[in-house]
C-alpha cells in the first residue's frame, strides 16, 4: 500500500510538471503567454484528480470489504 502512495505522489508530480511544461512550450511557439501555461497547469491537476480517485478507488473498496467480514 505504501508503495502505491509513493506512486500516485509521482503521478501527481509528473501530470503537474508536463501541464506546465507543455504550456510553457506552446506558450513560447504561439507567444501566448501565459494562457497556455495557465490552460496546462489546469489539464494537468484535473488529471491528477481523476489519476487519484482512480488508484485509490480501489484501496477504498479492500478496506470497506475487510470491515464487512
Amino acid at each position: 500500500m505504501a508503495l502505491r502512495m509513493v506512486g500516485v505522489g509521482w503521478y501527481v508530480g509528473l501530470c503537474i510538471f508536463l501541464g506546465v511544461w507543455g504550456g510553457l512550450w506552446l506558450d513560447k511557439k504561439f507567444n501566448t503567454e501565459p494562457f497556455l501555461v495557465i490552460t496546462g497547469l489546469i489539464a494537468g491537476l484535473a488529471l491528477a484528480v481523476y489519476g487519484i480517485y482512480r488508484m485509490v478507488l480501489p484501496l477504498m473498496n479492500d478496506r470497506q470489504d475487510g470491515e464487512n467480514d
